[in-house]
């Protein structure tokens, strides 16, 4: 009774009592004494806010989260008790079975609930929804009669059972008056979990059903029963954005202001951390940055909705390339691989949503299927299934061996640009690695940890940032994709002009900027002509990566004067 005192005060104190009664007052307007007969349903959706539950009555709160079984039976009779307080004769016919209060539960402590699949209490599940099935009925409210008519054995119960139940008096089985059943909505919902190999389903009933959408991160608050699982509530996971005073790591501001700001050469030696033993440090610079501009633009996504960077590299032997992608995946808060014994893109990119997408081997291995699926959802944005849709949320990562220049162009174009890979300009330097490797093995170590490590809660920290185009590197964008459309109209689209801005973006966001200038615009069309097969605008002089920064700072130069000649415009003296 105390139990049942204590949630009576904290309904009073929220204005639920209000609220039941008027849904009963509501009730007995619909009904006479005909249909009272027949048993119909009430049912009273309570929306708990349970932080504000355990602020105003922390042990109600931890009573809900330990025992939510008896919360809710302690609701119903409650709900029960303000029906028959009701001035209606009507309400000396209804049955407590008749009245049921559904608990959906808001703001629940992901830290308080139960992290173990054991009974009687709240367990808290957090999991990529990647799937729903069509709605279908959902019986919530079933009648049963006794074929004797013996009186007052009408049993009313809220779901079918497997056997049917038995008169109290002449132990006949009961039949169900199917005219009276009651039925509302329900879905099989799919969730991947992270550290769990096969994903599971639950049912979704009725006003949850409308939360769900495929590829977001969602809490489940489930009860867990002997044959069953009751979905109570379910949350969308936000990430909140770092705010742009949170510290980064030390090694990496010291980095930073060593570089002093220039994103060409902040960035190269971030990226230069990406796959360490695959090959060695000056060895595919361009594939390096690019992957990690992919993988910072991901998480912008999930905080600011911006551009998704994908991943394209070409070349003539491009198995290097798929060990650095399967590296930079590991940074990744989520990765799926695509192999070629099954033909669900469309499940894949999903399951990849939040992360990446990555296709290890070469295009070519792939069927045509699998190849136009995945290039029209990259196009589009959204991935199309026989029962919903759904956004892309992760980023695609492929690679090719000397494709055709046509291909290359078509497959580009949709990429958005187009990373150098392997044409053979490391050949010395990786038979070098592979000797070095064969001889004395070399392991990761704490430090190569704790880099990458650090690289990971730095593009944490940096996601969030949003980030807009100054006017004056807005202009030399527009006037290099006019003057490379001039000069080869196939090979620039209007793909390649969106990828262009999105690294432009993408780089003062590494830098932690929230406006982008000259520098971030020369970089990413310094990427996108690199990338470009031959013959490339540039003079190869002008777009290698050496590891030394000094012969890499000449470089830079030589690009920033052949660029300014290429487009007409005055970089320098218009630089912020």
């Amino acid at each position: 009774m105390e139990r049942h005192l204590q949630i009576l005060l904290y309904l009073e104190k929220r204005h639920f009592l209000v609220d039941m009664k008027n849904a009963c007052q509501e009730f007995l307007q619909d009904v006479n004494e005909k249909t009272i007969r027949k048993f119909p349903p009430i049912r009273f959706i309570l929306q708990v806010d349970v932080m504000e539950l355990l602020d105003l009555f922390p042990d109600l709160g931890e009573f809900l989260i330990q025992e939510p079984l008896k919360w809710q039976s302690c609701c119903n009779d409650i709900l029960f008790a303000c029906l028959k307080c009701l001035d209606n004769d009507l309400t000396q016919m209804i049955k407590p079975t008749q009245v049921a209060v559904v608990i959906r539960l808001n703001s629940l402590p992901y830290i308080l609930s139960t992290k173990q699949e054991k009974y009687k209490s709240i367990v808290s599940l957090c999991g990529l929804l990647v799937g729903i099935t069509k709605p279908t009925n959902n019986v919530y409210h079933t009648v049963w009669s006794c074929p004797d008519e013996c009186e007052g054995n009408e049993v009313i119960m809220h779901f079918i059972p497997k056997i049917p139940p038995k008169c109290y008096l002449c132990k006949s089985t009961l039949f169900e008056n199917s005219g009276l059943r009651r039925c509302g909505d329900q879905v099989q919902a799919t969730f991947k979990f992270k550290n769990i190999l096969l994903p599971q389903s639950y049912t979704i009933v009725d006003d949850l059903i409308s939360q769900l959408k495929v590829g977001k991160m969602y809490t489940i608050n489930v009860v867990i029963l002997k044959k069953l699982t009751s979905v109570w509530s379910i949350e969308e996971s936000t990430i909140i954005p770092a705010p742009i005073t949170t510290p980064v790591p030390s090694d990496i501001k010291e980095l930073y202001e060593a570089c002093n700001g220039l994103p060409w050469k902040f960035i190269y030696c971030l990226a230069s951390s990406i796959g360490v033993h695959v090959c060695p440090l000056n060895c595919f610079m361009n594939v390096k940055i690019n992957l990690l501009l992919s993988l910072v633009s991901v998480k912008a996504n999930a905080l600011t909705s911006s551009p998704i960077i994908h991943f394209l590299a070409g070349g003539f032997d491009t198995g290097y390339i798929a060990k650095l992608m399967g590296r930079a995946a590991l940074l990744a808060d989520s990765f799926v691989s695509i192999g070629t014994t099954h033909n669900s893109t469309s499940t894949a990119l999903i399951g990849a949503s939040g992360g990446v997408c990555v296709m290890p081997l070469p295009l070519q291995a792939y069927s045509q299927n699998q190849i136009n699926s995945i290039l029209s959802i990259i196009e589009t944005g959204e991935i199309t299934h026989s029962t919903y849709k759904s956004k892309l949320q992760c980023a695609v990562w492929a690679h090719g061996m000397d494709l055709k220049k046509i291909v290359l162009y078509n497959i580009g174009n949709i990429f958005g640009s187009v990373c150098r890979g392997d044409y053979g300009d490391f050949a010395d330097e990786l038979a070098d690695h592979a000797l070095e490797q064969a001889i004395t093995p070399t392991t990761v170590g704490k430090q190569e940890k704790q880099a990458l490590k650090d690289i990971s809660t730095y593009i944490d920290l940096v996601a969030g940032i949003k980030v807009s185009l100054a006017e004056n590197a807005e202009e030399l964008l527009r006037l290099y994709f006019l003057a490379a459309r001039k000069e080869k109209p196939k090979a620039v689209t209007i793909g390649n002009l969106g990828a262009l801005i999105a690294a432009c973006a993408t780089s003062a966001r590494l830098c932690r900027r929230n406006v982008a200038n000259n520098d971030d615009a020369v970089f990413a069309i310094w990427l996108h002509v690199s990338g470009m097969p031959e013959p490339r605008f540039a003079p190869d002089d002008y777009l290698e990566t050496p590891a030394d920064m000094k012969k890499l700072q000449k470089v830079i130069e030589k690009f920033y004067n052949w660029l300014e000649q290429f487009i007409g415009y005055r970089i320098y003296e218009t630089n912020e």
